[in-house]
């Protein structure tokens, strides 16, 4: 009779979290070349030229481009560490992605409504009424569909064989429904 450690034992990732965990590296691949492009922007737009102004207009754009694009590379190397949580069933790349998927839910609750109305306000001081209707219902659909995809993803993580994946409640039984946290 062979004894099995259960810390020995390969758990088997969800094909969801491999999804997930592959839209997260290229969110951050993207991040992180976003903010490299605005670092090296922000150095290129800082540097005086022969006919600058005594204004320091263009030395503060060029700053304020290379301190978001700083963050832009701190937030995609973050996006990288978590790929790697994310396949390897670490709990703290579950929590962070639930974090930032309701984040991102809120945020784009915001965006949807606060763009339509800025869009809305566009629309009634132009004169092609269509074209801004369209660019309304496009945002909002975009926006909505937004929404939605990460609520699924949310419902998709909160799975209990998800959950336990990522160690953060036992894996179901057949008949059992009595799940446990663990601690």
């Amino acid at each position: 009779m062979s004894f099995i450690d259960k810390n020995t034992m390969q758990k088997s990732r969800p094909l969801g979290v491999t999804l997930i965990a592959i839209l997260t590296i290229i969110g951050g691949i993207f991040l992180i070349l976003g903010g490299v492009s605005l670092i090296a922007a922000g150095s290129i737009v800082s540097l005086p030229t022969v006919n600058s102004s005594p204004h320091a207009v263009p030395q503060i754009f060029g700053v304020i481009l290379a301190a978001v694009g700083s963050v832009l590379l701190a937030i995609g190397i973050g996006y990288l560490v978590m790929f790697y949580g994310l396949l390897k069933g670490k709990g703290w790349a579950w929590t962070i992605t639930i974090i930032l998927l309701i984040i991102g839910v809120a945020i784009q609750i915001i965006s949807t409504t606060t763009g339509s109305v800025f869009n809305t306000s566009l629309m009634s001081s132009n004169n092609s009424g269509t074209t801004n209707t369209n660019s309304v219902i496009s945002g909002m659909i975009g926006g909505i569909i937004g929404i939605a995809i990460n609520l699924v993803i949310l419902y998709y993580l909160f799975r209990p064989r998800v959950k336990a994946f990522f160690g953060k409640s036992t894996s179901p039984s057949s008949g059992n429904r009595n799940y446990t946290t663990k601690v």
